[in-house]
């Protein structure tokens, strides 16, 4: 390596130039460059249901162990994009945590699971057997709720599925509607489809956590939490140490939530309203399905993560993102408080298990 020396103006010029050309490198990472360590998190999806021009994805969230993109946490319209544009390949992709079945948390769920034999091919996974490994659907059972009376439409008739019956109504080789993806797999990488599918109780009355998934290190644990009358669940993901905690889109009216993610490192909350809806036809109805900034503080406080990550974020509350901060502190939450973009990577690294610190400047905790 040749080392010029350079003085006077010359030298300036000399280090404006290695800035900008710094900076030019720096500006090609793809954001999968951003995972270190191992255990982390890629924003895909921060957005909620409504197409907006902020651009942003609708709920969807990419977790790595080790480096390697093991869980999809909800894929919603646009997530398919964004893991594009982030670079990762999730040829291994193990887990798909649904929360709820909203188009806004799974319209992106068939595109992603195509997308899995084709980063196989482009891996070079051999070919035959190919991928062979089923991926696990994980989501709230059916609660019975049936819709109101509605022209046309039987008596009884349930609003929502359970996750099992909406997985297999997508990829059943028998009569699902995508089932062609079993030959297509084999075709393109040589590989097999398989899944398989739990439902977890939305029954909000179990106030204790229950473990969902298990395996070398990596524990999963789910919660049924308030989203008016749709079946959905909160999750908990533990590996070596750390833990994340997501609550899809709840009312947070039960302690379930301060239950599940208490001493989390990190917690990703639904934060689509203000504290003074309703402001308009019928608003009062969001009540019932997501969490004021004010309730998220006291979870928060009660809870006390190391770091609260505000997603879902909607036309309601991005204008108001100043004073959704303003009013979870008011409730006593002191730990690091971020607002999610897409393609955002934190990484939860060991500094992330060191005892929680109470004080207004938040926790350290190595998120980053």
């Amino acid at each position: 390596m040749r080392i010029h020396s350079f003085s006077g103006p010359a030298a300036v010029v000399a280090v404006v130039l290695g800035l900008a050309l710094g900076q030019a490198h720096a500006d090609k990472r793809l954001p999968v460059d951003r995972v270190k360590g191992d255990f982390s998190v890629m924003v895909l999806g921060s957005g909620g249901p409504m197409a907006v021009s902020n651009g942003r994805a609708s709920a969807g969230y990419l977790i790595f162990m080790d480096g390697t993109p093991r869980i999809l946490m909800d894929v919603g319209g646009g997530t398919f994009q964004r893991l594009a544009a982030s670079g990762a390949n999730v040829k291994d992709l193990e887990l798909v945590l649904l929360s709820h079945l909203h188009i806004d948390h799974t319209g992106d769920m068939s595109p992603v699971m195509k997308t899995i034999y084709f980063h196989n091919r482009a891996a070079g996974t051999p070919f035959p057997p190919g991928r062979t490994a089923p991926v696990h659907f994980i989501g709230p059972g059916a609660n019975g709720q049936t819709f109101p009376d509605l022209p046309g439409l039987d008596p009884g008739v349930t609003q929502y599925p359970a996750s099992s019956d909406y997985v297999h109504g997508h990829f059943d080789p028998q009569g699902g509607l995508e089932r062609y993806l079993h030959i297509f797999s084999r075709a393109i990488s040589g590989g097999r489809f398989a899944f398989t599918t739990q439902d977890v109780s939305p029954d909000v009355g179990n106030a204790d956590p229950q473990t969902v998934y298990e395996r070398d290190g990596l524990v999963v644990k789910a919660i049924a939490v308030v989203h008016g009358p749709v079946p959905a669940l909160a999750f908990r993901i533990e590996y070596r140490g750390r833990s994340l905690v997501y609550s899809g889109d709840t009312s947070s009216k039960t302690q379930n939530m301060v239950s599940l993610a208490q001493g989390a490192d990190m917690l990703i909350y639904d934060t689509a309203i203000m504290d003074d809806l309703p402001n308009g036809p019928n608003d009062g109805v969001f009540f019932a399905l997501h969490t004021t900034p004010t309730r998220i503080g006291v979870v928060a406080a009660l809870a006390r993560p190391r770091t609260l990550v505000l997603s879902h974020i909607t036309p309601v509350t991005e204008p108001r993102l100043k004073e959704v901060r303003r009013l979870i502190r008011d409730q006593g939450f002191h730990g690091r408080l971020r607002v999610a973009q897409d393609l955002k990577v934190y990484n939860l690294d060991r500094r992330a298990a060191r005892p929680h610190r109470d004080s207004p400047r938040g926790t350290g905790g190595g998120i980053r």
